[in-house]
């Protein structure tokens, strides 16, 4: 699968959230919520999709993955793959299947548990844009 995305010249000055959710209702309502906040939002329903957006060349600045996803990838697996390939862009999970007690220790990525609300999952990308820009801006002075 091959994916163009482009950026309008007004979303290029908002960092871009990838949502990855298979439930269509699910990523359609966090989206909707991250849009009103001000954030660009990219959709994706498999761990392939997010995969081939990320390599589109799109600087995602965080992607907000479920951890129980459909198709060969799990939302876990995802978490470790930004981490090894892309690692200026954060993850956060989400489930209402586990707890973060059992995520792997290789998966260094917040878990947020189902049902959420929209003020959580913005609060925890407001932490971890933060966080980016302060690693970001620590690397630059070095």
């Amino acid at each position: 699968m091959q994916v163009t995305v482009e950026l309008m010249p007004n979303q290029r000055d908002r960092p871009t959230i990838l949502i990855v959710e298979d439930e269509v209702l699910i990523r359609m309502d966090i989206s909707d919520a991250l849009r009103r906040a001000g954030y660009h939002v990219l959709e994706a329903a498999k761990a392939e999709d997010a995969i081939a957006i990320l390599y589109s060349g799109v600087p995602v600045a965080v992607v907000f993955t479920d951890v129980r996803l459909a198709g060969p990838m799990d939302g876990l697996q995802l978490a470790v793959y930004i981490r090894d390939n892309h690692p200026a862009t954060g993850c956060i999970m989400t489930s209402g299947h586990i707890s973060a007690s059992d995520v792997p220790s290789s998966v260094v990525a917040p878990l947020i548990p189902k049902p959420y609300t929209h003020e959580r999952v913005l609060a925890e990308i407001a932490r971890h844009l933060l966080l980016l820009k302060l690693v970001d801006s620590r690397n630059s002075a070095t």
